[in-house]
């Protein structure tokens, strides 16, 4: 007797006729909603990052490459057991430190590494 109850009382529209006003606004707070804009997925950076080419580099011997602008790269590569670089990178600016970040790769990989609005991209090739 309940259940019917329930039932009833949940198709009844005899209710619906007494709040148009409220299903109006709900109706138009949900084409509000759906109407929002996505967030934009990952953002390619909006600034140019600077690409050194092809950059020789040997086994715990340092280098400094210019960036434009003041700042300077300084790379300290170390090979790895597997024959991978673990390159150790310095991005200054008037001798203020910018980044510090650590890329693993292949000699002859290109890849690019950025933080903020600092970056560099090079080619490493390993000198035999």
């Amino acid at each position: 007797m309940a259940r019917n109850f329930f039932m009833r009382s949940l198709f009844d529209d005899s209710r619906m006729k007494h709040h148009p006003p409220l299903i109006a606004l709900a109706a138009l707070a949900l084409t509000f909603a759906g109407c929002s804009k996505p967030a934009p997925a990952a953002a390619a950076p909006h600034f140019k990052v600077p690409n050194l080419g092809v950059v020789e580099v040997s086994d715990g011997i340092q280098s400094r490459h210019d960036l434009g602008g003041g700042r300077i790269c300084l790379v300290t590569p170390t090979v790895q057991k597997d024959g991978t670089l673990l390159l150790a990178l310095r991005i200054e600016e008037a001798g203020r430190l910018l980044s510090a970040p650590s890329v693993v790769t292949k000699s002859d990989q290109a890849f690019e590494v950025s933080a903020g609005e600092v970056g560099v991209g090079f080619t490493p090739h390993l000198k035999q």
